[in-house]
């Protein structure tokens, strides 16, 4: 319990941490997000080298992981474009209402309670 508290906290801060900094770089928005992802990605093939976790995957599963990949790209260039031209809280207050938007259209979509 203790530690799913202190990674709550964690992933709050950060989110709100994000949209601080979103706001304090010069960049364009989908610079931003060009370079966040391209950070990521070599972060992770680091990370999965070392630990010798990389698998090659079937090209069907290539292309789901990409279409989510684009789905969080557009969202992070429209998240980062609503602090450019809004400000912080604005765009944060929408961030958060993924989850409420989430919990609404998920029984519709899946036709289950």
């Amino acid at each position: 319990m203790r530690k799913a508290f202190l990674q709550l906290h964690i992933a709050v801060f950060l989110a709100g941490f994000t949209g601080v900094l979103g706001r304090l770089i010069e960049l364009q928005e989908g610079l931003l997000v060009w370079y966040r992802l391209l950070f990521s990605a070599i972060t992770m093939w680091v990370l999965f080298s070392i630990t010798k976790s990389l698998k090659a995957l079937p090209f069907k599963d290539v292309l789901k992981v990409t279409g989510v990949g684009c789905i969080a790209a557009f969202h992070w260039v429209t998240f980062y474009g609503a602090i450019k031209y809004s400000n912080i809280s604005v765009a944060l207050v929408c961030f958060s209402a993924i989850g409420f938007f989430t919990a609404l259209f998920e029984p519709i979509v899946f036709r289950k309670r």
